[in-house]
């Protein structure tokens, strides 16, 4: 059984008549005939009741032009689908992101990329770092854009931008008119710190390791705007960075003088699996939007 037969067949039985059919698919009528005669010997049965002026399924051709148009209507919608996922400006493209991403960069550069192509859609998928690049080493996403970029053999990097992190304290602490202090010194001071699981977590973690200090965290959250309340209120300190939506809280940031702590925010795709054309694109154009677009704090 061939494709066109199914074509064929299929425009018999809505014109009802041969040479209307062979017009409609391009086609000769005696080629179009031989066709579903070849069809029928197969099927080892008539789709047709031929008569001088009209033509009419049988109950066999009733049952095959139904399961026919099935087919047809499922390939058509598979060759849409394919060809919007194979279109750099169309399909959709899924990204895991930071908490912190979410207020301004991310609307900023998703809206940016669908003024200039409209048909891309997006699946968005908000959480910490280490979730983020486990959504990527899963497939459940096309690529995440979080921070640190986590040392993993299967994923492939793209830093995209540097931020320094400060030691932060309420206006009213001792610290607040330094310009600078070692963290050793901080360390004495109880903190507030982000959940296991969160970029900033780990960076604070790796740091305490390397320095062989034990800060005492008295509370441990998940949004950057919530510790950042709980240290304005004087409850304790933390390593952030300077974020728009803490720029009005009663904060200092104080540069830590004897451990650099550099945020690296970073792309990050899974190594050896193709992305699809909107997602290939999606990701050369949000490296070039970040990596121009310092004002947007991440």
């Amino acid at each position: 059984m061939e494709w066109h037969q199914i074509e064929n067949t299929v425009a018999v039985a809505q014109t009802r008549n041969f040479t209307k059919a062979a017009k409609k698919q391009a086609v000769s009528q005696p080629a179009l005939s031989r066709s579903i005669i070849k069809l029928e010997e197969e099927l080892e049965t008539s789709l047709f009741i031929r008569g001088k002026k009209d033509i009419r399924l049988t109950p066999a051709g009733v049952v095959f032009v139904e399961k026919a148009k099935q087919i047809l209507q499922l390939m058509k919608e598979a060759k849409e689908e394919v060809q919007e996922i194979a279109s750099p400006n169309k399909g959709n493209v899924s990204i895991a992101f930071l908490p912190t991403f979410g207020p301004h960069v991310l609307p900023n550069l998703i809206a940016e990329y669908k003024r200039r192509f409209p048909n891309v859609s997006f699946g968005l998928s908000q959480g910490a770092g280490e979730v983020n690049m486990k959504k990527v080493q899963e497939g459940q996403v096309d690529l995440c854009i979080t921070a640190p970029p986590y040392n993993r053999a299967d994923i492939e990097w793209t830093i995209v931008r540097e931020e320094q992190l400060y030691i932060t304290v309420p206006t009213q602490h001792p610290f607040a008119g330094c310009k600078n202090i070692s963290f050793r010194e901080a360390a004495a001071e109880p903190f507030i710190s982000f959940k296991k699981g969160f970029g900033l977590r780990f960076m604070f973690d790796e740091m305490c390791e390397e320095m062989s200090l034990d800060p005492d965290i008295t509370f441990e959250g998940e949004e950057v705007s919530t510790i950042a309340g709980f240290v304005a209120a004087g409850l304790g300190i933390s390593v952030l960075p300077k974020k728009p939506e803490i720029a009005h809280d009663p904060l200092v940031f104080i540069e830590i003088n004897d451990y650099r702590l550099i945020r690296k925010v970073a792309i990050g795709v899974k190594k050896q699996v193709p992305l699809s054309p909107a997602a290939r694109q999606f990701k050369a154009f949000a490296e070039n939007f970040l990596q121009q677009n310092d004002e947007l704090h991440v």
